[in-house]
This record gives C-alpha cells, structure tokens and sequence, in this order.
C-alpha cells in the first residue's frame, strides 16, 4: 500500500503501526494526519468499533479501510460507522489512487463491489450504545463483563440485550454473536 501512496504522493510522509494499539499511541502524540488507512484484520482491531475509536481520537481526519474482505455488509458497516472510503485488497492499483485521492479531497469512496448494494436498515437504526453492546456480543462477552465495561447494572445490560435480539431478529445470544460478528467485521 504504501507503494500506491508514494505513487499517488511521492512526498508523503508514512507513519507505520504494527497494531490497533499503536495507532492509537501515534494519535496520542497528536500527530496530524491527512489520512489513516485501517486493515479490519490488524492485530487489535474490533471491527466497526475500532473505526468508531479512531474518529473519536482524530475527527477530522479521513479513515480509507483496506482489507481482503469484500462482503458488502462489511463494507456498508464501516462506512456507515466512519470510514470515508473502502477499497479491497485485491483492488487494482487505479482504484487504489482513485480511492486515496477521493478520501483525502473529503469525498467518500465506495468500492466497485458495493456500488449497488442499499444500506443495512438495522445497522443504521441502532444507537451507539447498541452499537456498543453488539459489538460485545459478537466478542463472545459476558452480561457481567459488558456491565461492568459499560458501567450499568447486569440487570440493564440483559434487558439491553433482550431489545437488541428483536431489533436483529434472532432468537437468542449465540444467533446475536454470529450476526454481530458478519455485521461489524469482528
């Protein structure tokens, strides 16, 4: 990848993480960025969530997702919960450049394979408190440890949860987790 950034670029300046911790650790030192490019399978990284993380710490900075995945749910997931733009792996290098250059003149990119798809209505409509206990979900944790990430009492987290399986239409937790995980990208 950074050979199509020097391509589109030759004077960028490349920082490199070898995990989602460390990206966080080069936006702590309050570093400006004119774009960030996430992989969805680095070590660290949580899916949509990290996305969310990444917005939070550096807002006005563009997040252009690379990955092998190419399931147009995913897709549609990381640009609904941030991203600016998403190109696969297996992309060619013109589309590559394409996507750099929409994403970092604040355009958002979508990749060939999603251009027909319609939005996840779901997806969309949950709150980011349920975004947040799906996600928790879909890591396989416990009522008691999402209550205490969270900070609400385990009675709450489960009547979350039971609010959370009808907006998703499944009928229990393992059918919630399986789903979170093909939703966020987990």
């Amino acid at each position: 990848m950074a050979v199509w950034i020097k391509h589109y670029n030759d004077q960028a300046n490349i920082s490199f993480a070898a995990d989602f911790t460390s990206i966080i650790d080069l936006l702590n030192q309050q570093q400006k960025f004119d774009l960030i490019l996430l992989d969805l399978t680095m070590p660290g990284m949580s899916g949509i969530t990290s996305i969310n993380t990444v917005k939070q710490q550096s807002p006005e900075t563009p997040i252009l997702i690379v990955s092998a995945n190419d399931d147009p749910q995913t897709i549609n997931a990381c640009l609904q919960n941030g991203a600016a733009g998403y190109v696969t792996k297996a992309s060619e290098g013109t589309e590559i450049l394409k996507a750099l250059n929409m994403v970092i003149q604040g355009k958002t990119y979508q990749t060939k394979a999603l251009a027909d798809k319609v939005e996840d209505p779901i997806l969309a409509s949950l709150s980011d408190k349920q975004l947040q206990l799906l996600t928790y979900l879909g890591q396989g944790i416990t009522n008691k440890e999402i209550a205490r990430q969270m900070e609400f009492s385990e009675g709450t987290i489960k009547q979350y949860v039971s609010q959370l399986l009808s907006k998703l239409e499944v009928d229990n937790r393992t059918q919630a987790a399986n789903k979170a995980r093909s939703m966020l990208a987990l």
